[in-house]
């Protein structure tokens, strides 16, 4: 015979739900991952300088959801040659930094000072979704 007046039962159900909290947070985690993915790249992209259209065919974005560490990310570049040759990560560097007779348009820089703070966001996520779970 046992004895339960409520309390034992409601524990029990919330410590079940703690149970899946780091599967839940690591979900979280990839949607706020995802989500600044797409908002860095709406800001580079339309940015891009377009001469011939090659430097901005050449933007990428790849999903790594493994890399053998249980890592989840983005690897997000420029891909393959102009026609000359030369690499379009090199043009797009040379683009965002200029040289010494062109300044540059910084359009990558500017859109990577906007991730800062992107683990504050996830974790201000994280504790939105757990405390609505545990109210």
């Amino acid at each position: 015979m046992s004895w339960n007046d409520g309390i034992t039962k409601e524990m029990s159900e919330f410590l079940d739900g703690l149970s899946d909290v780091g599967t839940k947070a690591r979900k979280v985690g990839e949607q706020v991952i995802d989500e600044e993915v797409r908002e860095f790249s709406n800001r580079v992209v339309p940015k891009i300088p377009v001469k011939t259209g090659g430097l901005k065919a050449a933007y990428k974005e790849t999903k790594i959801t493994d890399n053998g560490k249980n890592w989840y990310g983005y690897e997000v570049g420029f891909e393959g040659n102009a026609p000359n040759g030369e690499p379009y990560e090199k043009i797009a560097n040379i683009q965002n930094y200029g040289t010494p007779r062109r300044a540059g348009s910084f359009f990558i820089t500017n859109a990577v000072k906007k991730l800062k703070g992107m683990s504050d966001r996830i974790e201000a996520r994280i504790e939105a979704e757990i405390s609505k779970r545990t109210e």
